[in-house]
C-alpha cells in the first residue's frame, strides 16, 4: 500500500501584499488569492484523495475548501499545521525587521534552523510540531491520499523533515510559492520518498495570478 502525501501552501494573503510578517495573524486572502484557489481547484480535481489536514488559519482553510470543491473529502482542522508563532515579529513590516530584531533578523536570513523570537516558537519548535503531526496523519492513514493545507514556513519544516536531512540543513530546502504543490510518498519502511516539490503549474499561462515572491529567497 502507497501513502500519498500532498503539502499545499496558502494563496495570496493579506500579509504577502502588505509586506508584513504573518505567522499566527489570522489574515484573509486576497483577489488575487482568489483567483490562485480557482486555479488550484481545476488542478486539484484531477488528484484523487481522501482526507484534507489544513492549519486553522483562515487562508489556509480557504485553500483546503478549493482542494475540496469537486471533491467531497473530509476537511481536518489541525493546529500541528499552523505557521511559525513569530512573537514580536508579528504584524510588523518586513523592513523593520532588521533594525528593530538584527540578531533574530540575521538567523531568518542565513541560519534558519537557529531562528527564535523572545515571544514566539523557536524553528526547532516548529520543526517538532510540523513533523510529529506528519507522523500522527500517516499513522492513521496508511494506505490512503492525504492532503495538508498549510503555510510557508511550515511547509519548508515538512519538506526538510521528509527529506530525513535534519532541521540543521533547512536552508537547502526551497520555499513553496502561494499554492504550491508538493509530493512525497510513504515508503514500506517509513521514509518518504520525494516527487515533487513547489509546483505551480497550474498558474502557469494564466494572467494576473503569478505567486508572491518572498524577497528572502537566494539571490533576491
Amino acid at each position: 500500500m502507497v501513502t500519498t502525501l500532498y503539502l499545499v501552501r496558502h494563496c495570496e494573503a493579506q500579509g504577502n501584499i502588505n509586506n508584513t510578517f504573518q505567522g499566527k495573524i489570522d489574515q484573509d486572502i486576497t483577489k488575487k488569492g482568489q483567483m490562485q484557489l480557482e486555479l488550484l481547484s481545476e488542478r486539484c480535481r484531477r488528484l484523487s484523495f481522501d482526507v484534507i489536514y489544513s492549519s486553522p488559519l483562515i487562508r489556509a482553510y480557504k485553500t483546503a475548501l478549493a482542494v475540496n470543491k469537486y471533491h467531497n473529502a473530509e476537511i481536518i482542522t489541525d493546529p500541528a499545521f499552523t505557521e511559525i508563532d513569530g512573537g514580536e515579529y508579528e504584524g510588523r513590516q518586513w523592513e523593520e525587521l532588521p533594525v528593530l530584531f538584527p540578531d533574530t533578523y540575521n538567523l531568518w536570513k542565513n541560519d534558519f534552523s537557529r531562528f527564535k523570537t523572545d515571544k514566539g516558537e523557536s524553528m526547532r519548535q516548529v520543526f517538532n510540531r510540523v513533523s510529529n503531526g506528519i507522523l500522527r496523519v500517516v499513522e492513521k492513514n496508511k494506505g490512503r491520499s492525504i492532503v495538508i493545507a498549510s503555510h510557508g514556513c511550515a511547509i519548508r519544516n515538512m519538506c526538510c523533515f521528509m527529506r530525513g536531512i535534519g532541521i540543521e540543513r533547512i536552508m537547502e530546502c526551497e520555499w513553496v510559492d502561494n499554492t504550491g504543490v508538493c509530493c512525497y510518498h510513504v515508503l514500506e519502511d517509513g521514509k518518504f520518498e520525494e516527487i515533487f516539490v513547489n509546483d505551480c503549474s497550474h498558474l502557469e499561462g494564466a494572467e494576473g495570478v503569478e505567486p508572491h515572491r518572498m524577497f528572502w529567497r537566494k539571490g533576491e
